[in-house]
C-alpha cells in the first residue's frame, strides 16, 4: 500500500509540472506575438517627429566627426621638410688690417674694388691725427666672392698687420630652428581647427590666446632664420687701413712761431712740474716730519752740551 501511494504522488507531481511548463510556454509565445504587433504599429506624429529630429542630429554629429578626422589626416599627410638634404650653412667673416702708401688714393681704389664685386660698405669710421690717418670699414659681400675680394683689397697694402678668416658652421642650429618652426606651425593649424569647432565664448578666448602666443613664437623663430640666412649669404669683412707719417701740414717755423712754441712748452712744463709735486705729497709729509724730529733732537743735544759747559 505504501508503495502504491508513493507512485501516485510522484505521478501527480510530474503531471503538475508538465502543465505549468506548458502554460509558461504559451504565455511567452503570446507576449512575443504582442511585442511583434506593437513593433508593427505606427508611432504617433509627435514621437515620429522627435525620432527624425534625433536621427538628423546624429547625422550632423557624424558629419562633424568625419570633418575633424579629414582635417587631422590632411595635417598628418602635409609634406614635411627633408632635413637630411639641407645644404651646409656656414657663416664666413674676415678681419684685415694693412698700411697704405697714400690714404685718399687707396680709399678711392678700395671703394671701386668693393663696387666691382657687388659688395657694399655697411659702416665706415675715419680717424686721424698728426702722425696717422686710418679708416675702419665693415664690408658685406656674397660668400662666393669673399676670397676674391680679399685678394683684391690686399693689393693696396704696403704692409699687412694681420689677416684673419673664420668660418662658423650653423647647419645644426638652422635645422633645429626649422624643425621648431614647422612644429609651431602645425600646432597653430590644430588650434585654428579647434577654434572653428569652439562653441562657448570662454573656449574661443582661450584658444585665441594660445594662437597669439604661437604666432609670436613663430615670428621670433622666422626672424632668427632670416638673420642666419643673411649671415650665410653675405660674408662680413672688417677692414682697417691707414697711412703712417706726418700727414697734417706743418706751420712755417719762423722766429715768432718758435717764441710762441717756447712759451707754450714752458708753461706746459711748469704746469707739469707743479702737478708732479702734488702727486708726491706723501713724500713731502715724510720729509717734513723727519726734519721736525731731527731739529728737535739736535736742539736737545745742544742744550745738554751747553749745560755741561756751564757746570
Amino acid at each position: 500500500m505504501k508503495t502504491k501511494s508513493l507512485i501516485l504522488v510522484f505521478a501527480f507531481l510530474c503531471l503538475t509540472t508538465t502543465v505549468q511548463l506548458t502554460g509558461c510556454s504559451n504565455k511567452s509565445e503570446k507576449q512575443n506575438q504582442a511585442l511583434t504587433v506593437t513593433d508593427k504599429m505606427e508611432l504617433p506624429a509627435s514621437v515620429s517627429g522627435q525620432q527624425e529630429k534625433s536621427t538628423m542630429t546624429n547625422e550632423e554629429y557624424g558629419k562633424d566627426r568625419a570633418a575633424d578626422a579629414a582635417d587631422k589626416n590632411a595635417l598628418r599627410k602635409a609634406p614635411s621638410a627633408d632635413y637630411d638634404n639641407v645644404p651646409q650653412k656656414i657663416i664666413k667673416s674676415a678681419d684685415i688690417s694693412f698700411k697704405v702708401e697714400k690714404y685718399e688714393a687707396s680709399r678711392n681704389k678700395i671703394l671701386s674694388i668693393i663696387k666691382q664685386h657687388h659688395a657694399y660698405v655697411s659702416s665706415e669710421n675715419q680717424t686721424g691725427d698728426e702722425f696717422r690717418t686710418s679708416n675702419v670699414m665693415v664690408i658685406r659681400v656674397g660668400a662666393a666672392d669673399l676670397d676674391v675680394l680679399i685678394e683684391e683689397l690686399l693689393k693696396e697694402a704696403v704692409f699687412v698687420d694681420y689677416k684673419k678668416i673664420s668660418a662658423d658652421d650653423v647647419t645644426e642650429e638652422y635645422v633645429d630652428i626649422t624643425a621648431r618652426l614647422k612644429s609651431k606651425k602645425d600646432a597653430l593649424q590644430q588650434y585654428e581647427l579647434i577654434l572653428k569647432r569652439a562653441n562657448t565664448i570662454a573656449d574661443i578666448l582661450e584658444v585665441q590666446q594660445y594662437i597669439r602666443t604661437l604666432q609670436e613664437e613663430i615670428e621670433s623663430i622666422e626672424g632668427r632664420l632670416k638673420y642666419l640666412n643673411n649671415k650665410v649669404e653675405l660674408s662680413t669683412i672688417n677692414l682697417t687701413f691707414y697711412e703712417q707719417g706726418k700727414i697734417m701740414p706743418m706751420q712755417s717755423e719762423s722766429f715768432g712761431f718758435k717764441v710762441r712754441q717756447a712759451l707754450s712748452y714752458g708753461w706746459q712744463g711748469l704746469v707739469t712740474f707743479f702737478i708732479g709735486m702734488i702727486y708726491l705729497w706723501p713724500f713731502w709729509v715724510i720729509v717734513i716730519v723727519t726734519l721736525y724730529f731731527v731739529r728737535y733732537f739736535v736742539k736737545k743735544a745742544r742744550r745738554k752740551r751747553v749745560k755741561k759747559q756751564q757746570q
